[in-house]
């Protein structure tokens, strides 16, 4: 234990540990692993529960994420540093960070895992997934991969922007459309069409857009919550599109609005035949770029000779890269990407470990743009 010591470690900690997706978890007390190379260890604080949790850990697990059990799950948090590893060069105990959900493949960063929730499909992301990084963040310590855990500039974010710690909760889901944006190199001044946009990583979206200067089309079957994105904006920046159920209508009601140069994708997974993706592409001007990041499974037709006749590229991205997450927080620390409370994100819910059926309920029932947390560390 004298690891443990030298560290100010705690010899157990407590996780919530799932055992099947059909019978309600354990708090487990669960023996602290030592910050060995590469390896951090941090106190969780904040950690936002996905609204569809309840249909990837209860009820049968009807998403048929692939994961081992037992398990903690937790992906991304906000904590405390409480161990560096040896090879830690800047990094220090104490510091406020942002840790991702994605553990990539230090051999090859194209193996990619969802920490604490997907094994993903090949047989380096499952050892990855079995191996170090097992358990997620619901759970008062948790390992992560030092290049995995990123510092929040507290004397900026907190104490000259005013945020609240609870408020660095929703760099999660921002994380995941800025790197599909930014992957398809968004300009400002482009106009872009997010569509789906009314859900949690899709509503995402079109704060991270705006804050990278582009105009944003938002399309989405909610009305209330497309008109909430319209004020998001000053007038011209935001507009709105309902989708119709049919792709010619959907067609017209984008066309007021010029061609298209960007058509952002991040459909969940029942909407293979939705309207709004021909219509999406249909939209686009000549050179137009469209990113696909949704959940769809099923294959997808696409208009093949307006793609090549009009010079399109459509280019897919899974999660995002190391940089990105960090460029991610300098928009925020440089007061260019508002989040929290001020921008219409807010903390609907915070739970302890024990409470979680009330906060699966209350993620599953969850407004987008807002968010229903874990506190495993308590405030």
């Amino acid at each position: 234990m004298a690891g443990l010591e030298a560290n100010s470690l705690p010899e157990t900690y407590t996780g919530l540990l799932f055992h099947s997706p059909s019978e309600p978890p354990t708090l487990a007390t669960l023996s602290t692993p030592i910050p060995t190379a590469g390896t951090v260890i941090v106190k969780p604080l904040y950690s936002i529960i996905v609204q569809y949790a309840n249909e990837i850990f209860t009820n049968g697990n009807p998403r048929g994420y692939k994961y081992p059990l037992p398990l903690v799950p937790g992906g991304a948090c906000v904590a405390r540093v409480a161990a560096v590893p040896s090879d830690a060069t800047s990094l220090k105990p104490g510091q406020l960070v942002f840790v991702e959900i994605t553990v990539r493949g230090r051999d090859d960063p194209n193996t990619k895992i969802l920490r604490g929730f997907h094994e993903g499909t090949t047989e380096g992301s499952r050892r990855l997934m079995r191996g170090d990084w097992r358990n997620g963040c619901w759970a008062t310590l948790s390992t992560a991969p030092l290049e995995s855990v990123h510092v929040l500039d507290e004397d900026v974010l907190v104490g000259k922007l005013g945020y609240k710690l609870e408020e660095f909760g929703a760099l999660s889901q921002l994380i995941v459309p800025y790197g599909g944006l930014a992957d398809i190199g968004l300009k400002p001044g482009e106009t872009i069409l997010i569509a789906p946009a009314t859900g949690a990583f899709s509503s995402a979206a079109v704060h991270v857009a705006l804050a990278m200067g582009a105009r944003v089309i938002a399309m989405g079957r909610n009305e209330i919550a497309l008109a909430e994105l319209k004020k998001l904006a000053e007038p011209g920046r935001v507009e709105t599109v309902k989708i119709s159920g049919d792709v010619q209508e959907d067609i017209n009601a984008l066309a007021k609005f010029g061609p298209l140069d960007v058509y952002f994708d991040i459909s969940p997974r029942p909407a293979s035949k939705s309207s709004h993706i021909r219509a999406g592409i249909m939209s686009l001007g000549p050179g137009g770029r469209m990113s696909l990041m949704g959940g769809i499974p099923d294959d997808i037709g696409i208009p093949y000779w307006h793609i090549t006749h009009s010079g399109i590229t459509i280019k897919g991205t899974f999660m995002n890269t190391i940089q990105q997450a960090k460029d991610l927080i300098k928009l925020i620390e440089r007061g260019v990407l508002k989040i929290g409370s001020r921008a219409g994100m807010e903390v609907s819910g915070k739970y302890k470990l024990e409470d979680w059926e009330k906060a699966f309920r209350a993620a599953a029932e969850g407004r987008p743009g807002n968010s229903v947390q874990f506190i495993p560390n308590g405030e």
